[in-house]
């Protein structure tokens, strides 16, 4: 990463062991993944503490108040995932990275610390604005750690770290806020943040390799625009289920199953940390074959869970399919999307996260329809449909090469909001 940061004479901090840095960012990825969630299994707490008189005579409306946070973050990443990028085009990666981080750092604080819920709203939507961006810089950083092109590996790594989070991270603090207090667990996360800030700070990076990436020729009305919808309309087709993980499963294993929503949710994350794996590394030869692999697991996963009475552990791999499918999609769409946008590599970078936000959004309003107007069963159609409908935008992209990675050169992308 080429840094123009440092007055002329003055000593630069030593260069880490690649590992090293690759595992503050991951830390990062770590963070964003525990604080996105956590607070979907606090409302009953948050409300409590700000809405203890709606809670006491409404607590649907005050649970559903409350849910607002999750709202206000998706939408904040929703917008970050434009604006961030433009903001921060002249930055270094590691003036980019240094950036995100004290601003999650600061704002998942501040939401701790927030005295009503209007309050804490606004914070959760600042604290989401460097979220789309510090996942896609952290991975191309983490690409050049790893030497010239390794796109798909670095989305691993660092999307890892969210993967990571569901199977340990939100559990383990969802306990401690349900058990002490929420504002303490949410702070928590903060820790997370600061690893990969003071890592940056310490820490001089080498710089980033020079080269291009083989264009897929997008345009904003074609191209990019089909592999955009493709990507949140699978995503809404992972989040259609996750969200309702807990009916559904029920339906699908029938009377008697002994997988209960929490061992659902582990089912989840094992899936999604090993679709994350499988397709990182083989995104950076065949990002199209990852991606189709990824929804055709998922798609895999909702036709298991529309089989009633197929038993627990039938329900289990519907849902781990379903992890893998959401782990797997986002390290194939960023090779995809750096490909179709090589000239502006961190906004590229940032739109997975920026999808998969949408598809969530999406999805569990989908989702919650199906529910609520043909019963559990209609959940997994309606996913599958979902998953139907971004297949369908995927294979409106063509062009050649369109099966391959970026160029066999070495190096990245570069253009203006590369230059690093």
């Amino acid at each position: 990463m080429h840094e123009q940061e440092h007055h002329r004479g003055q000593r630069l901090p030593r260069a880490p062991r690649p590992w090293v840095l690759i595992a503050a960012l991951a830390c990062g990825g770590f963070g964003i993944g525990v604080s996105e969630f956590l607070v979907m299994g606090l409302l009953p707490q948050i409300a409590q503490d700000l809405l203890p008189g709606l809670l006491a005579t409404r607590p649907d409306a005050a649970l559903a108040a409350s849910g607002g946070l999750a709202s206000a973050y998706a939408l904040g990443v929703v917008v970050g995932m434009v604006v961030t990028p433009a903001l921060l085009r002249r930055l270094s990666e590691r003036g980019t990275l240094i950036a995100c981080a004290s601003s999650m750092l600061v704002w998942t604080i501040a939401t701790a610390l927030a005295p009503t819920l209007g309050s804490a709203l606004v914070l959760r939507f600042l604290a989401a604005l460097t979220h789309a961006s510090f996942i896609g810089v952290a991975a191309l950083a983490a690409a050049h750690l790893l030497g010239g092109r390794s796109y798909g590996r670095g989305s691993a790594l660092i999307h890892g770290g969210l993967a990571a989070a569901n199977l340990l991270g939100v559990p383990a603090l969802t306990a401690l806020g349900a058990a002490l207090d929420w504002r303490l667990a949410l702070a928590g996360c903060a820790v997370f943040f600061a690893v990969p800030l003071l890592a940056l700070l310490l820490c001089q990076p080498p710089p980033a390799p020079t080269g291009t990436v083989a264009p897929g020729g997008a345009s904003l009305t074609g191209r990019l625009i089909a592999l955009a919808l493709a990507a949140i309309a699978v995503a809404g087709g992972g989040f259609a289920i996750v969200t309702f993980v807990a009916p559904v499963t029920a339906w699908t294993q029938g009377a008697g199953g002994w997988l209960t929503p929490p061992l659902a949710m582990l089912a989840f994350g094992v899936g999604m940390n090993a679709g994350n794996l499988a397709a990182g590394w083989g995104a950076d030869r065949w990002p199209r074959a990852a991606f189709i692999g990824a929804a055709a697991t998922g798609a895999l996963g909702a036709g298991l869970m529309l089989v009633p009475g197929l038993g627990a552990v039938g329900a289990a791999l519907g849902v781990a399919c379903v992890g893998a499918m959401l782990g797997g999609g986002s390290p194939a769409a960023q090779v995809l999307f750096l490909r179709e946008l090589p000239r502006w590599p961190r906004l590229a970078a940032a739109l997975p996260s920026g999808a998969a936000n949408l598809g969530s959004f999406l999805g569990s309003l989908i989702g919650g329809a199906a529910l609520a107007l043909s019963g559990a069963a209609a959940v997994p159609a309606s996913a599958l449909v979902l998953v139907a409908v971004g297949a369908v935008c995927f294979i409106a992209l063509r062009g050649p090469g369109s099966w391959r990675g970026p160029g066999r050169g070495r190096g990245g992308p570069r253009g203006r909001a590369g230059a690093a």
